[in-house]
């Protein structure tokens, strides 16, 4: 019987660092993905920036350490990349219209 609870135990653990790591994943793309959108000038999202915050922070809660901070670190960074390229900080960068033109 207690083979049984340290197979489960062993399982349930296996199971947290993988979604954990799926969470760091995707969290890391949406940073990613948010600075090259901004550097494209094709939109400025910085809610992808704080959920991939979000993200990083529940893969962290998870055990996945490292690439939980690493994700929150990223993430932060994009958050205010994403932020100074909307209001034309960024040389070379134009801030998105509002289509008013």
């Amino acid at each position: 019987m207690a083979e049984g609870t340290d197979q489960g135990t062993k399982r349930e653990e296996a199971l947290k660092l993988l979604v954990g790591r799926i969470c760091c994943v995707v969290g890391l793309l949406l940073g990613a993905g948010g600075i090259v959108f901004s550097i494209l000038s094709a939109s400025v999202n910085l809610s992808a920036g704080a959920v991939g915050i979000v993200l990083g922070l529940v893969g962290y809660f998870l055990g996945v350490r490292r690439l939980g901070a690493a994700t929150i670190a990223v993430d932060v960074i994009a958050l205010f990349f994403m932020a100074a390229a909307s209001t034309g900080l960024i040389p070379g960068v134009a801030p998105p219209g509002h289509g008013y033109d």
